[in-house]
């Protein structure tokens, strides 16, 4: 009797979550933000549940994407615990939203390559003071994010990767190979040609295939190979929709032609907006607000 009124309590309670909630148990949901300044923020909601961050976007003037982007998107599911945040490398545009997500929210793990970088120090030293478990990774380890999924560190090599002093963070950014199933996502970072140079030499074609990829670099990136390796169905772009100080101008379009180039349906955030994919396991579905 006991047992069958713990069953009924139980089901009972799935019932009463919302429909939205109940979707999302089970599936890998990547959410790659629309930010107002050029970044880089992505949310990864495991199987489980449980909320994961891979870099955390920009912070200027009056614009924090912590703030106002991803602390909304944690309110509007009811959390106050985040499972970790990852930086794949110290550029403020990947990382400075954290503090606001540190200073507001309970957050478990905290996650890097363990790159040094002045600015970067003092997120590093507040996600320590507010009882982050820290840890660095390299190519070889794994992550336990989620019994669902099999995530893995493909870069950077443990010696670094050997570039320009410009490039250096890009060059040494933590690529991701998450695993749902029969569904692969990588998430590179802002690998540029030695990265990517490294990666391939490093890494079996096979390894690197993936159904989702989010655009080294944010498009910036001209690496035929690497595409024709990683053979994406899907590309996410998190950039703006023109630069006046670099070039090309357009990277949106850039990355739409290179990826474009191998069969795959390209994302561009400012074209798009926020680009959510949906992942059961076996299929994938991608919704964009735009």
């Amino acid at each position: 009797m006991v047992i069958a009124i713990r069953v009924v309590a139980v089901l009972l309670a799935v019932a009463l979550l919302p429909a939205e909630a109940q979707e999302r148990k089970g599936s890998l949901r990547m959410t790659v933000f629309e930010l107002k300044l050029h970044g880089l923020a992505i949310a990864l909601e495991t199987p489980s549940g449980a909320v994961y961050f891979v870099d955390t976007g920009k912070e200027s003037g009056d614009v924090d994407s912590g703030k106002h982007v991803l602390a909304p998107f944690l309110r509007a599911r009811g959390l106050k615990e985040i499972a970790g945040i990852l930086i794949s490398h110290p550029h403020r545009d990947h990382f400075e939203g954290a503090s606001y997500l540190l200073k507001h929210f309970a957050v478990k793990s905290f996650v890097d390559a363990g790159v040094e970088d002045n600015d970067y120090a003092r997120l590093l030293t507040l996600a320590k003071d507010r009882g982050a478990a820290y840890r660095k990774v390299r190519a070889g380890d794994s992550l336990a994010w989620d019994d669902g999924l099999e995530v893995s560190v493909l870069a950077p090599p443990k010696d670094g990767v050997k570039s320009s002093e410009n490039d250096a963070h890009n060059n040494n950014s933590i690529v991701l190979r998450i695993r749902h199933g029969r569904n692969v996502f990588l998430l590179p970072g802002d690998i540029e040609k030695e990265g990517r140079d490294s990666l391939l030499a490093a890494v079996p074609a096979e390894t690197l295939r993936a159904d989702v990829l989010v655009a080294p670099h944010h498009g910036f990136f001209e690496g035929k190979k690497f595409a024709e390796t990683v053979q994406p169905k899907t590309v996410i772009v998190s950039c703006l929709s023109e630069y006046s100080d670099k070039k090309p101008a357009s990277p949106g379009k850039l990355a739409t032609s290179v990826f474009g180039a191998v069969g795959a349906k390209v994302y561009v955030t400012a074209w798009n907006g926020t680009v959510e994919v949906v992942s059961d396991g076996s299929t994938i579905s991608v919704k964009s607000e735009r």
